[in-house]
């Protein structure tokens, strides 16, 4: 079960919008150069189709365990997600909340990511509609969820990444994916909602 009150904290201390003094050219060219290597790491370390999720290390903090595709943004759009929503973690490229489902799982695949700064990787997500695919590449499967719907919620809405989002105590009955980022700026600068697409498994 998803501890509340921890993934409350790290949803409202979530910088997705990234800070002015890190929005140069050589926050973007780390991010790049950071990404590929994330890319190789996946390559390399996909298992085999018969392997048994069951037998599958926990992901660690940082490292690539999928790769992002929105058929929207176009075929250059393809993120590798990395595990955990720290702020080193973020810098790498979208980071999936610890204590929810992976990939095609039934529950919530729940991940964040910068909205600018970093490669600007949710930078579009507004853009989503009902009916769009996104999908995630995982130990060469490709999971296709469908967005549902997509809403600004306050940073301390907690409810967002429940495994039946907005649901406290309900059983997960399908595999959902959350994609979290930022959106309008406050007086100082910082973003002070966040905007959130939800989505539910059409076919792996």
């Amino acid at each position: 079960m998803i501890h509340l009150l921890s993934i409350g904290l790290i949803l409202a201390g979530l910088t997705l919008g990234g800070l002015g003094l890190f929005h140069g050219r050589k926050a973007d060219d780390a991010y790049a150069h950071t990404q590929q290597a994330l890319r190789d790491d996946l390559r390399q370390s996909a298992a085999p189709p018969q392997k048994a999720r069951a037998d599958e290390p926990a992901p660690r903090a940082g490292e690539a365990i999928a790769a992002l595709r929105v058929p929207r943004f176009g075929r250059e759009f393809a993120p590798v997600i990395v595990e955990g929503v720290s702020p080193r973690a973020l810098e790498k490229g979208p980071g999936h909340f610890p204590e929810t489902a992976l990939p095609g799982e039934t529950g919530n695949f729940a991940v964040a990511g910068h909205r600018t700064g970093w490669g600007e990787p949710f930078n579009r997500l507004p853009e989503l509609r009902k009916g769009d695919t996104i999908d995630v590449e995982w130990k060469r499967t490709t999971y296709t969820y469908r967005v549902t719907r997509s809403k600004v919620v306050e940073p301390s809405d907690v409810g967002v990444l429940l495994p039946v989002p907005g649901k406290p105590g309900a059983r997960p009955d399908k595999a959902r994916i959350t994609l979290i980022t930022c959106t309008d700026r406050g007086w100082d600068g910082t973003y002070v909602h966040r905007f959130v697409v939800w989505g539910e498994l059409d076919r792996p």
